[in-house]
């Protein structure tokens, strides 16, 4: 898309590329942190920010939510997959999102906290 500018030195109208940079890959980002840092919370926010999910996924993070008693939805649980993992409020195994801009792709490796899930952390890590 291109969009017109005026230069300043001249004062004539001139053209130029909207988006003069290329897209640029993939970025790969992994949690990592304590039990109740927030990294499933962030992920979440992310991909609500990124308007990477459905509207269906986030209805049914908002039923959940109101069914636990919170205010508003709980974006940590848009990685809780695991049935255990919802009943616990918990990461176990490493939750892996993907979503695109029109400039870069992104991976997002949300890991466990609990020290019993160490090892799915750095394999969520290593990934990354």
């Amino acid at each position: 898309m291109d969009i017109t500018a005026i230069s300043p030195a001249v004062g004539f109208p001139r053209t130029v590329a909207a988006d003069p940079l290329p897209p640029t890959g993939t970025l790969r980002l992994a949690t990592a942190g304590s039990v109740d840092d927030g990294k499933s919370t962030l992920v979440g926010r992310l991909l609500h920010d990124s308007k990477s999910v459905l509207a269906d996924q986030l209805e049914a993070v908002e039923h959940a939510s109101r069914s636990r008693g919170a205010a508003g939805p709980d974006l940590a649980l848009l990685t809780d997959g695991l049935r255990a993992e919802r009943e616990q409020g918990i990461t176990i195994d490493v939750a892996y999102r993907y979503f695109a801009t029109p400039r870069r792709r992104f991976i997002l490796a949300d890991t466990p906290g609990h020290v019993q899930y160490t090892r799915n952390m750095v394999t969520g890590a290593s990934t990354a």
